[in-house]
């Protein structure tokens, strides 16, 4: 009632007359009932901030933009029948099919890569935005932002303001799971020997939203989408 009080100054009823016209004053009123309504949520915050009044356009500014930032998270990944997905830090396999959607797919966001992945990607890293997890703190990215661990490289990668692949290794997979909202996922129908697997996925993905079969080099490619 008290918070009604300040922001309202006049009565919720003005009309003096059922049925006559508005006045001025009247239409000032009930303008100024439906902003206050729209702006309480704003208002109790300024409230209670430590800034002075002259910097809150600055704050709110700050956290309209944050707010406004909701940005698609995605994993994107090839894996065989025994979800092999690497062998000594490279591919197991050269399928052109494979590797074109990769790149066409994520090519206007950022890629968010462990340093292996990377040291593959290196050549293409140059016209992308990229952020590299790696505990080296002596290593150089000339194409890249570094980062120690999995929440600081989401951190920088969210402040691009572009929406976000995670790209690889197994452990960077596996952190990412709980947060990302989908899963491009492209199932190559053979077994490879490999070192690196993709995590078990089905769990955490469980509604297919679209799917694409293709034939390459003797191999049945199937490309999902699939959602939580």
């Amino acid at each position: 009632r008290l918070v009604r009080e300040e922001l309202h100054p006049y009565p919720l009823s003005t009309r003096s007359t059922p049925g006559a016209a508005m006045s001025r004053e009247e239409k000032y009123a009930h303008q100024n009932l439906r902003y206050s309504f729209a702006l309480f949520a704003l208002t109790v915050c300024m409230k209670g901030s430590t800034l002075s009044h002259h910097l809150h356009a600055i704050e709110y500014e700050s956290l309209a933009k944050k707010l406004s930032l909701l940005l698609m998270i995605r994993m994107i990944a090839a894996c065989a029948h025994n979800r092999v997905m690497g062998a000594g830090g490279t591919l197991p396999w050269n399928i052109k099919e494979d590797w074109e959607y990769f790149l066409e797919t994520t090519k206007d966001d950022v890629l968010l890569m462990g340093r292996r992945c990377y040291d593959d990607f290196i050549e293409h890293a140059s016209v992308r935005k990229v952020v590299v997890l790696s505990r080296d703190k002596e290593r150089k990215f000339v194409h890249a932002k570094r980062a120690s661990n999995f929440p600081e490289g989401l951190k920088i990668a969210e402040e691009m303001g572009k929406d976000i692949w995670i790209c690889g290794g197994e452990a960077i997979y596996r952190e990412a799971m709980p947060v990302a909202r989908e899963l491009y996922l492209t199932l190559i129908d053979a077994t490879f020997e490999g070192d690196v697997f993709f995590p078990h996925w089905r769990e955490n993905f469980k509604k297919e939203i679209s799917r694409r079969e293709i034939m390459s080099a003797g191999k049945k490619l199937t490309f999902l989408i699939l959602s939580k």
